[in-house]
């Protein structure tokens, strides 16, 4: 009997922190340490909020909010996910409200908050197949944090009967039926046509940061090679001769041409850094940088380079040949046409086959094929095609916009704005800037936050509408305004604000140079969507119905690309910070205006 009540006893659990033995409910409660600062938080919130439930008993509206706030604490958890839109692309999404209930909503948050649009599918990484992407048909595939793979569809599929699949029908119904849906906000056709094997590019990789050495003729590299070694063993330079030195500029030469005909100052510092740094052996002793003279000789070498490039009938260099300039400043000097915004296919060559006459003849049926609908494919390979033709006339005749425009009424909508500003840098053009903006966000509005004087005054009237209404739209349109200002820029100067009723708002757009104009309804809220939003250049109203002011911008700076077009002056540091921090094109030359914020952002 006492060797089975002890067996009895011995089975009663012991609590591991206060060794109690728990036999009952008050032996429980002895073993749980309530000195724990969490548990004390917890019970005090639950005092606190039964305290609140008794003393607003008479207020039965008071407890309803009371009720739905503490609902939403546990409902409307926010839930981020991993939006890969393509290689070396992806994107953060947040959902404030929690898990959309069907993939529909999901496709239609990533096209709101991501800038993107067309036909496309979802995958989720599926953890069942070692973690592969698989087709997202169902909302409990996912989970917060889980990474989501956008598929771009290049042909839409159809049924036998000649519907739209299943899979997101409602959105692939709504792509073919609707029209105007290639100008909607947020649309976004990054599609890889620089892949394609009648891609017109004749480059598709921007200068990079360390100049790639090449590798010269056999018996050069063999003399280099052989140099290099009595170097590093007796750190003897080498004295090279007139055969060996005209090979190696040659070869630099060739491998500059791969990127640019053009070169700045800095470049050519990096190609001579780069030539001493793989081959220590050519470094000159009476030179500073001990690159100096074959920087000089490079800048030779590349000027008698590019005569042969004129001479074969290059673009690029013909561009600037001395009868195409004005009789009265025919000088070599005087006007040099090349890239100032690090631009990879600023005036490409023809492609092979095809000549001016065979391309004005694509343009011109292309003039017909606008007009038709759902021939968005057929469209995109012809402006594809005419891409050569239609840089050439950017480039060396700069028409005016309305006289452009009418001979290109094909590039004036969402989907060619952004494959031209692809063709042109080899970047995606809205989804490189929505992400990268998005990433800044937090300390742009840390940096307008320390801004005082008038400009902080200005800055806060134009970060108000974000505590009213703080939708990703309302948020970027705020940071964009307050970047203006922060640059010490008129933010009014970008973005003109008109109201419906305003009679004389069509005369104000017509004297519009260069902005983006925003109809507004009369007593509209700053949360509500305007009734229009686009863009004018030299009076003429180029695009119209972008959504938001934010998508608009991304428009205006790939019209900027697509057009050749300088930056206006009063915004020249705005579009400087888009382009060179936002954008990440020729980020290593900066104002200091601009270095100034680059740091602040790095930080």
């Amino acid at each position: 009997m006492t060797e089975s009540k002890a067996k009895n006893i011995s089975a009663i659990p012991i609590d591991g922190f206060s060794n109690v033995r728990i036999t009952s409910l008050w032996s429980f409660l002895q073993s749980v340490d309530w000195s724990e600062p969490w548990l004390m938080g917890l019970l005090a919130f639950h005092v606190l909020c039964f305290a609140f439930t008794i003393l607003s008993c008479k207020y039965y509206r008071l407890q309803i909010c009371h009720f739905l706030l503490m609902g939403n604490r546990e409902m409307a958890a926010p839930v981020k996910l991993r939006i890969i839109l393509g290689e070396n692309d992806s994107q953060r999404l947040i959902l404030p409200g929690g898990m959309p209930e069907t993939v529909i909503e999901l496709v239609q948050e990533i096209k709101r908050q991501c800038g993107v649009d067309g036909d496309f599918r979802l995958q989720f990484m599926d953890v069942e197949f070692g973690n592969e992407f698989t087709n997202l048909v169902s909302m409990s595939d996912i989970q917060d944090k889980s990474s989501i793979k956008v598929i771009f569809n290049s042909v839409t599929p159809t049924q036998p009967d000649g519907t739209p699949p299943s899979l997101y029908s409602a959105a692939a119904s709504r792509t073919l039926n609707d029209s105007s849906s290639l100008s909607s906000a947020g649309s976004s056709f990054d599609t890889d046509i620089l892949s394609s094997p009648e891609s017109t590019s004749s480059r598709s990789t921007v200068w990079p940061i360390v100049f790639p050495m090449p590798r010269f003729a056999y018996d050069s590299q063999l003399q280099l090679d052989r140099a290099n070694a009595a170097f590093k063993e007796t750190g003897a330079l080498l004295n090279p001769d007139t055969k060996l030195k005209s090979a190696v500029l040659d070869g630099l030469a060739e491998t500059i041409v791969q990127y640019k005909v053009y070169l700045s100052d800095r470049e050519f510092d990096e190609v001579a850094e780069a030539l001493v740094t793989a081959n220590p052996c050519l470094k000159e002793p009476g030179s500073v940088t001990g690159y100096g003279g074959w920087k000089t000789s490079l800048k030779y070498k590349l000027a008698n380079y590019r005569t042969k490039l004129r001479r074969l009938g290059c673009p690029e260099v013909t561009v600037n040949a001395l009868t195409h300039k004005p009789e009265s400043k025919c000088s070599p000097a005087y006007g040099v046409k090349k890239p100032k915004k690090a631009e990879v296919n600023y005036c490409p060559t023809y492609p092979a086959g095809e000549t001016p006459e065979t391309l004005e003849e694509i343009r011109v049926a292309l003039l017909s094929e606008v007009k038709k609908r759902n021939n968005e494919h057929k469209l995109a390979a012809m402006m594809d095609k005419t891409f050569a033709l239609r840089r050439q006339e950017v480039v060396s005749e700069a028409p005016m916009i309305a006289d452009f425009k009418m001979r290109w009424p094909a590039l004036f909508n969402v989907r060619e704005v952004s494959t031209e500003f692809k063709r042109i840098t080899t970047i995606h053009l809205q989804s490189k800037f929505f992400s990268e903006l998005d990433v800044h966000s937090a300390n742009l509005m840390k940096a307008y936050a320390k801004k005082g004087g008038v400009q902080g005054k200005q800055i806060k009237t134009i970060m108000a509408p974000i505590t009213k209404t703080d939708t990703i739209e309302v948020r970027r349109e705020c940071i964009l305004k307050g970047l203006c200002v922060y640059l010490n820029e008129d933010p009014d100067k970008l973005v003109k604000q008109y109201l419906d009723v305003d009679e004389s708002t069509q005369m104000a757009i017509a004297e519009t140079v260069f902005g983006i104009f925003v109809i507004r309804q009369e007593g509209a809220e700053p949360g509500d969507d305007p009734a229009d939003v686009g863009i004018v250049l030299e009076g003429v109203e180029v695009m119209s119905e972008l959504g938001n002011v934010a998508f608009a911008v991304v428009m205006l700076l790939g019209l900027v690309y697509a057009l050749n077009l300088s930056y206006p002056q009063e915004l020249k540091y705005t579009f400087e910070v888009l382009q060179k921090i936002i954008m990440e094109l020729d980020a290593n030359k900066l104002s200091n205006k601009a270095q100034v914020l680059k740091t602040l952002l790095s930080r």
